[in-house]
């Protein structure tokens, strides 16, 4: 402490162990407001993580629509996996330098060329980030 914030009691008050002595605790002082820049921030990230939410449903729904594919899948350990409000939306994760796809592939066709219709119905949806397949299973007959 310097000695402009200290307080100086009578040098026969200060060991006297009397309550009214006592040292009195600090006062709390209120927080201080936020920032504009504080708030605009927290607007940002939520409406980067609702443009994101809405991103992985359009991927889901593209991916979806492959006729090669059964379904989507999260892959060992649940690893592909979108958290949201609500239920998680599994094989989707959409990063900032990736887009990881899960699905579980019909038998009818190749699996590099199912990957590669996958990515292909993505890639518009990607920008500039590069698309991942990971066929978790195979199913016969039609969509599960």
């Amino acid at each position: 402490m310097t000695a402009r914030t200290r307080r100086t009691r009578p040098a026969a008050a200060e060991g006297a162990g009397h309550p009214a002595h006592a040292r009195t605790p600090p006062v709390p002082q209120s927080p201080a407001p936020r920032a504009a820049t504080g708030t605009a921030a927290a607007r940002q990230r939520r409406e980067d993580s609702d443009g994101r939410g809405r991103l992985v449903d359009r991927v889901a729904e593209a991916v979806s629509s492959c006729r090669s594919v059964a379904g989507l899948t999260a892959g060992p350990r649940a690893r592909i996996m979108t958290y949201r409000a609500g239920r998680p939306l599994a094989g989707v994760a959409v990063r900032d330098a990736e887009i990881e796809v899960g699905v579980v592939a019909l038998v009818e066709r190749p699996l590099p060329e199912t990957a590669e219709d996958v990515r292909r119905a993505v890639r518009p949806l990607a920008g500039d980030r590069p698309v991942h397949v990971l066929i978790g299973d195979i199913a016969e007959g039609g969509a599960t």
